[in-house]
């Protein structure tokens, strides 16, 4: 598939803005066909010297020869919703496809939605199929840059949940007031996925996987608080020889049988609670959310981070400001198997080797700049600052020396969004 998406993201950039509105059919039989879509082109680039490949993004790539000078792959996208309304009261079908980077550093389309809704009444809404992942506060707007002041999702929460969509069902109710409104989210189902992790690319299956949200919000403002349950499961055949081979050792070692534990190869238990507000009063505009990540292994950390944004409209400029944190809650203390124990030596510095934090602090400043059209074209400069010695914090491919940098590292991105 393309490996240049800026040139297929540029074509796009030039003729969408000639479609001024979706396609949109409507027939007495059939009923109504609409189809719209979206466009995102960001161009990154961090100086790390070459010594590691800065990603914001969900899926992060595990590919080799990663550093560029400008990097136009990783946040770009390009995404089409077709909505289907049959001749039945209620009675929706959605489908969106993405054009996205996954970590196999491939530009390839997937199939994000794809459900059946049906709304029986004005306050109750019912999804079956793919849908929406629905336990963060821009579930449903995850991709579309044209709805964010920022170029890319904020990562201090978005980089932890690569998984954008799930397969299952999910219920809405909402009841509106005089002023204000009330909206609750349910959802349940399964999922999977493929990353970047710290020993290559790694395949990820959640079920069992419960998820719930509750918004409350006025006409310029909302409160959300939302969240998942579920089992995981993570295939990495270098930490399932790891696991294995210290499992041969649990019986004589209670360190052997505590490091296995950190990397199971059956499933196990993780959730995540998301917090977050929004104001959008023009000429000011806000938005915080954080996020808390329980796992008692190492296969998936336990992770907190917390992001803020706040702009102020001037015309068609919004400048910004933003910053944001996020640590581990993991043990990444070393341990050592104990002297003489058969093999101890390397499958010590094997495990120890893995214990690479995400520790990181970010602030940054930017602008906004909608074009007549729709289109957006936004600029951001970020800074940020690895927190412990063994952080390489929202990098990849770290080369030797990049792991606990104490010097600063300058991120420049420019985005062009474009929504029709």
């Amino acid at each position: 598939m393309a490996k240049q998406p800026h040139v297929l993201l540029l074509v796009c950039g030039i003729l969408c803005p000639l479609a001024t509105q979706a396609a949109e059919f409507v027939s007495e039989t059939a009923g109504e066909f609409r189809l719209n879509g979206f466009a995102t082109l960001v161009a990154t680039q961090a100086d790390s010297g070459g010594a590691a490949d800065y990603r914001s993004a969900n899926y992060l790539s595990a590919g080799s020869d990663r550093t560029r000078t400008w990097d136009f792959q990783n946040d770009s996208i390009l995404g089409l919703q077709a909505f289907w309304s049959p001749p039945v009261d209620g009675l929706t079908v959605v489908a969106q496809g993405v054009l996205a980077n996954d970590t196999h550093d491939d530009f390839k389309p997937r199939l994000d939605w794809l459900f059946v809704g049906w709304q029986p009444s004005d306050a109750l809404k019912l999804r079956a199929g793919r849908t929406p992942f629905p336990a963060m506060m821009d579930s449903e707007v995850r991709w579309l840059g044209h709805a964010r002041l920022t170029t890319t999702p904020q990562p201090e929460t978005y980089f932890h949940l690569p998984m954008t969509s799930l397969d299952g069902a999910s219920l809405r109710w909402r009841r509106d007031f005089d002023s204000h409104y009330l909206q609750l989210r349910a959802g349940a189902g399964q999922t999977d996925f493929d990353t970047a992790s710290r020993t290559g690319v790694t395949s990820v299956d959640l079920r069992r996987v419960t998820a719930s949200s509750i918004e409350f919000g006025g006409e310029v403002w909302r409160a959300y608080i939302g969240g998942f349950r579920g089992e995981a499961r993570v295939q990495s055949a270098p930490l399932a020889r790891l696991h294995d081979s210290l499992s041969a050792l649990a019986p004589g070692s209670p360190i052997a049988a505590e490091m296995a534990a950190a990397y199971p190869t059956d499933w196990f238990p993780v959730s995540q609670l998301s917090l977050g507000f929004e104001y959008l009063g023009a000429p000011w505009s806000f938005k915080t959310e954080a996020v808390r990540r329980s796992s008692d292994t190492l296969l998936i950390y336990a992770v907190r981070g917390w992001y803020a944004v706040g702009g102020y409209t001037i015309g068609a400029f919004t400048p910004f400001i933003t910053a944001g944190r996020q640590w581990q809650d993991s043990d990444l203390s070393p341990k050592q198997l104990p002297t003489g124990t058969p093999g101890g030596a390397a499958l010590s510095a094997f495990y120890n080797a893995t214990l690479i934090g995400l520790a990181q602090r970010r602030v940054g400043a930017g602008v906004r700049y909608d074009l007549p059209g729709g289109a957006v074209l936004k600029l951001q400069y970020d800074r940020l600052k690895l927190d412990e010695a063994n952080s390489r914090g929202m990098f990849v491919n770290p080369q030797p020396g990049f792991i606990g940098r104490t010097d600063p590292i300058n991120v420049l991105s420019l985005a062009l969004d474009y929504q029709f």
